[in-house]
């Protein structure tokens, strides 16, 4: 089955607009480059450069291994992965069922609705502070968390100085 333009038609491809040109949608006035080769192949460099960046990495730093695991010992803190910690860090402030259900479901489905909500057009930060600011608050409240989770916890849950010797 063959596709025919007809005329008026507006005819819609996958392209990305080239920066510093028009951004108008005018097809006489708008420079356009396809995604392949022009985007894919960046994402690819880029990829392979954070690749590369990576094993260099991790070819002077050691993973922070612990013994082998002993089912009849378990350490003091537990503390689950780091991308747990913000949670598991809510968790010591409250009841289980609103720090750890109620209140990160709220919150992601806040973020989940927030593109619905923000009905403004614009792409521009200026004009969309409100959604921003929403969306800032949350994740640097789950950095905050994390990074407590991680560097402040000690024995017993208990705060902990960093530079404190937290007896593990």
């Amino acid at each position: 089955m063959s596709h025919h333009n007809h005329p008026g038609e507006k005819v819609h491809g996958l392209m990305g607009l080239i920066p510093g040109r028009s951004t108008r949608w005018e097809a006489e006035e708008t420079q356009w480059a396809m995604t392949w080769p022009n985007l894919i192949m960046r994402e690819w460099v880029a990829l392979l450069a954070a690749l590369g960046v990576l094993m260099l990495v991790s070819l002077f730093f050691d993973a922070p291994l612990e013994g082998i695991a002993n089912p009849a010992v378990t350490p003091n803190p537990a503390k689950a992965p780091w991308y747990f910690l913000g949670l598991q860090e809510l968790l010591h402030y409250g009841n289980p069922l609103i720090m750890g259900i109620l209140l990160p479901g709220v919150a992601i489905s806040a973020l989940m609705a927030l593109p619905y909500l923000d009905r403004n057009p614009s792409s521009r930060p200026r004009d969309r502070k409100w959604a921003i600011g929403i969306f800032t608050t949350v994740v640097v409240v789950f950095g905050i968390l994390t990074v407590i989770g991680t560097f402040f916890r000690g024995p017993g849950w208990e705060w902990v100085w960093p530079w404190q010797a937290s007896g593990h």
